[in-house]
């Protein structure tokens, strides 16, 4: 491929080769998932089109942004320019069978492809991780001395904060302050840092194993309690990054959250920003601390 670029990724020890027509800018929060010695799972390429193919088959879902049609087994995701009359830049084909995209696009749609972050964006990352038996929980995640905890709940709830409590009083490193990814092996689940990590900017690409989930709400003291299953799964699934559009999407997820919370133990903490969020949450994984070490 002239003048062009090939990009070996591994992140949620998923490999990937992207092959682009031109070089593009590797940003930052890709830079820790450069992987060339691995053999690619995925093979992505990106190319250059005067004319982009007409779309047919099922639509199954139109968002702002973008469409997404089923056609002979393939997925494609069809490319809106919001700027520009909502005229379609790019099409991207997925064959989950030959495990390869195909991503085209227009020359006036370029500037949608000039680094690693949005070329990814076009990839049905998502999608990917589901085949995969892999989602994405909207979580920070620190590994601690007592196993990896996930910190979840809405938007400016605290997560950041109280995951740089315990790197600040209990040494626990940061793995993810915003998307981790979760993935079980032989009823383990653990968790891998990134790409994606919001304000945090930690992309990390490092596993660990789960202990806990800990879903924040804040109060004026710290209490913490045990969430029984079906409250566990309301509350994890709306963490999740789901194509709720996909049906085959959605029971793989469901099916997967089933098993997480048969696993993992869910909290939830109505706690304040200082150490005493800390500790209290430190005291609970301490009881269960041999019983978790057995399992290693």
């Amino acid at each position: 491929m002239k003048c062009g670029m090939s990009i070996n990724l591994s992140i949620a020890d998923i490999h990937l080769e992207i092959s682009l027509d031109r070089p593009v800018k590797i940003t930052d929060n890709f830079k820790p998932f450069l992987d060339a010695a691995s053999e690619p799972d995925y093979k992505v390429e990106c190319t250059k089109m005067d004319v982009l193919p007409s779309v047919r088959g099922e639509m199954l879902a139109n968002e702002s942004d973008y469409s997404v049609w089923k056609n002979a087994g393939k997925f494609i995701r069809c490319f809106y320019d919001l700027k520009n009359q909502s005229r379609v830049y790019a099409l991207t084909s997925l064959d989950v069978e030959r495990k390869s995209l195909l991503v085209q696009y227009l020359p006036e749609g370029k500037e949608f492809f000039s680094d690693t972050g949005n070329c990814f964006f076009h990839l049905m990352w998502e999608k990917l991780l589901i085949q995969e038996q892999r989602m994405i929980f909207h979580a920070a995640c620190i590994d601690t001395e007592w196993g990896g905890v996930l910190f979840s709940g809405p938007s400016g709830i605290g997560k950041s904060t109280q995951a740089d409590l315990w790197c600040k009083y209990r040494r626990a490193q940061l793995l993810n302050g915003d998307r981790t990814i979760l993935y079980n092996e032989e009823d383990e689940w653990y968790a891998y840092g990134s790409p994606y990590a919001g304000s945090s900017r930690c992309y990390v690409n490092e596993c660990c194993r789960v202990r806990a989930i800990v879903i924040l709400s804040k109060d004026r003291c710290c209490r913490l309690r045990h969430v029984r299953a079906a409250e566990a799964f309301q509350k994890i699934y709306s963490g999740m990054t789901v194509n709720s559009w996909d049906m085959d999407f959605v029971e793989k997820i469901c099916d997967m959250i089933n098993d997480l919370i048969k696993n993992v133990a869910v909290y939830e903490l109505h706690c304040t920003p200082d150490k005493d969020a800390v500790e209290i949450l430190q005291e609970e994984l301490k009881k269960g601390e041999s019983e978790w070490n057995q399992r290693k």
